[in-house]
């Protein structure tokens, strides 16, 4: 099968066989491609990961349409995710191991000739380029040809977050082209349009793109033909590694604190903590857990105990980086953090809506826990208790859900602005829908208003 996103670089096609991932090279990308293990490059990007591993294959024909001069095979990565689905320090990440295969492959007389986000998947938190032939030649003088992909894809969301709080999220949803500059520009007012890279970045840019824009043809093909010596270059690429490495994000978060707030004893939290250790061990423990509403990771952490890819999704931007910092502090390597908002996860979108593949595509668990979840969406949101369990046995066929009862604080804060024109909401409906999809394997109150169930599908 050849993958739908990688139509904008036919020297250089995406195709699956067998769980395997190819790519089929055009003559000139096989000899660049050449070229780049010759030197080491690729080697040492893959070395210091920075690059999924890859290797030349002989034995592979690539379906029709598909160039087959040469082949290579990369290293699969368990899930592929999105930019907008990250929280920002990812992202951040990410474009730091950009501009740093970019100064590497420098050294070596080349450079990136692409720098879109899109390029890079996660292994557990850590960012690694997939794109292995985003790489082209490059001699004393040239330019980088990506720097406006890469402002776009990586610096104006982050700088948009850092510098108005807006998450990257928000912005980045349903783009394939990034977030553009110019809009940057119209957004950093006041001031927040004399931080720190507005004015080299968004300011000037956005001034000679205007000035471009008026320009004859013959004028912009000389403006195009501008060169800068490498050192230059690798100059720019380092002052821009440290700006994007001096961004914070400024977004405000709802629940990053929740888990602190929650007034319940020390005790009710370790039955919870027994309770899913419990149901992940009589679920097999592996494969993919997806702990949904995770907020900084404590049931997050004990999935990773147990399973081999442990996803935590949040809708709070600011919990989904807590959980990241969380995750970067301690010993797993198999948890990644996503921001993904369960009533409204990201749709298949780009090129004739299937360039990027929907996340219920990408994502097909294992085992799920729905832990402080349930009142949200019913009690906060408005939707049918019926819905939500028809959505967790869609999502997942063996669950851990907690039901919060509406006389729980939490709830009573949750559901104080709302109208008490609500859906059924109760313990006994709860348990009703339960029983029209799956069976309930166990059940252990741990408050008073708080009941645990473990759920399997028919």
């Amino acid at each position: 099968m050849i993958e739908p996103g990688s139509f904008r670089d036919p020297t250089s096609r995406v195709f699956y066989d067998a769980g395997r991932v190819f790519r089929g090279l055009s003559h000139e990308a096989a000899e660049v491609d050449a070229e780049v293990r010759s030197s080491g490059l690729m080697n040492d990007l893959v070395s210091r990961g920075l690059f999924v591993d890859n290797w030349i294959v002989n034995d592979v024909t690539p379906p029709s349409g598909v160039s087959s001069v040469s082949v290579i095979e990369s290293e699969r990565v368990p899930l592929v995710t999105y930019p907008a689905e990250w929280p920002f320090s990812i992202l951040k990440d990410a474009a730091l191991a950009t501009l740093d295969a970019n100064l590497i492959s420098l050294e070596r007389g080349f450079i990136l000739k692409d720098a879109s986000a899109f390029n890079a998947v996660l292994r557990g938190v850590t960012p690694v380029i997939i794109d292995v032939t985003s790489i082209e030649r490059f001699g004393e003088r040239g330019i980088w040809t990506a720097y406006g992909q890469f402002c776009d894809h990586f610096l104006a969301p982050l700088m948009l977050e850092a510098y108005a709080g807006i998450p990257i999220h928000r912005t980045l949803r349903s783009r394939t082209d990034g977030f553009p500059i110019g809009d940057l520009g119209r957004l950093l007012r006041g001031r927040s349009g004399f931080r720190k890279g507005v004015l080299s970045h968004v300011r000037i840019r956005n001034f000679f793109e205007n000035r471009a824009a008026g320009m004859e043809t013959s004028e912009r093909r000389d403006v195009g033909k501008a060169t800068l010596a490498r050192p230059a270059i690798v100059a720019s690429i380092q002052k821009m590694r440290g700006l994007v490495g001096s961004l914070e994000s400024c977004a405000p978060s709802t629940w990053a604190d929740y888990e602190s707030a929650l007034p319940y004893e020390e005790s009710s939290i370790d039955e919870k903590d027994r309770f899913v250790s419990e149901a992940a061990v009589k679920a097999g423990a592996k494969g993919l857990a997806v702990d949904v509403g995770a907020n900084v990771g404590r049931f997050t952490g004990i999935l990773a105990e147990h399973f081999d890819l442990v996803v935590g999704m949040d809708n709070d931007p600011g919990a989904a980086d807590g959980l990241y910092d969380t995750v970067r502090r301690s010993d797993f390597t198999n948890v990644t953090p996503l921001v993904v908002d369960m009533t409204n996860p990201t749709e298949a979108f780009g090129w004739r809506g299937k360039e990027r593949a929907a996340l219920s595509d990408r994502l097909h668990p294992d085992f799920a826990t729905w832990l402080a979840v349930v009142h949200h969406l019913c009690l906060g949101i408005g939707i049918p208790l019926d819905e939500v369990v028809e959505q967790i046995f869609d999502f997942c066929g063996e669950s851990v859900v907690e039901f919060v009862a509406a006389d729980d604080p939490m709830a009573q804060r949750i559901s104080a602005t709302r109208s008490t024109d609500l859906a059924p909401y109760g313990v006994e409906e709860f348990e009703e829908y339960v029983a029209r999809r799956g069976v309930v394997l166990n059940k252990k109150p741990v408050s008073d208003t708080r009941t645990l169930y473990h759920l399997k599908g028919r």
